[in-house]
């Protein structure tokens, strides 16, 4: 599976509309999702997770993810 574009609306330290436009990345396979601890990349992964399967990564106990 290749993700094509994600689009994110007040998901976990995203308040507000954030897209990720996998399409920019062209014939490239390989990505890198990097920031400062706290800037938000396990959270792109779990908005991924739960766009496909309803649960985020972690989630154990919440039925829903919850926006800070």
């Amino acid at each position: 599976m290749i993700p094509i574009y994600l689009d994110m609306k007040a998901f976990g330290p995203y308040a507000g509309q954030e897209i990720v436009d996998f399409r920019q990345l062209g014939d490239h396979k390989l990505f890198l999702i990097y920031g400062p601890t706290g800037s938000g990349k396990t959270t792109i992964l779990d908005a991924m997770c739960y766009a496909l399967y309803g649960s985020t990564s972690g989630d154990t106990t919440a039925a829903r993810p919850r926006s800070a």
